[in-house]
């Protein structure tokens, strides 16, 4: 069972996926943790990553989750090359979008820390391609709740 919890900055990906990961026993991993410097500094700037700086950051997230049988990892994963990348190294995955209006997502950038400017939410929305590949949530309720409803629906 590899799941990815996936969506734009602010949607709740690493809060929902932890208590995913809880329910039903097995590792959590957040993508943002495997990120090389070069792109954190990118982000930080304000400056959106291209197809090109997300290249290496896919390999090593393909890697980790081919290593692993039973994991949960939040990624953006906004488009679909971006999955399909991962699902050749991985295999089969899961694949939840957690989906919430924009007012909501630019009131939870606001209020956390994190290296992802709000300025660059636009450009996330724009590239988030959904699909017959995903499965998408509404992650507008509390992250115990769509947690619970996608360990539900599984």
């Amino acid at each position: 069972m590899r799941i990815i919890i996936a969506g734009v900055s602010g949607s709740g990906k690493s809060t929902v996926g932890k208590l995913l990961a809880e329910r039903l026993g097995c590792e959590f991993a957040d993508a943002d943790d495997f990120h090389p410097p070069e792109n954190i500094a990118k982000m930080k700037a304000g400056i959106p990553l291209d197809d090109a700086d997300r290249a290496g950051w896919l390999e090593a997230l393909g890697r980790f989750l081919a290593g692993r049988e039973r994991v949960v990892l939040a990624c953006s994963a906004l488009k679909k090359i971006y999955r399909d990348r991962l699902r050749q190294h991985a295999g089969p995955l899961e694949v939840f979008v957690l989906a919430v209006p924009r007012d909501i997502l630019t009131e939870r950038m606001g209020s956390r820390e994190h290296f992802m400017p709000a300025s660059l939410l636009d450009s996330q929305l724009a590239t988030l391609e959904l699909g017959d590949d995903v499965t998408v949530i509404d992650a507008s309720p509390p992250a115990a709740e769509v947690a619970a409803g996608i360990v539900a629906g599984r």
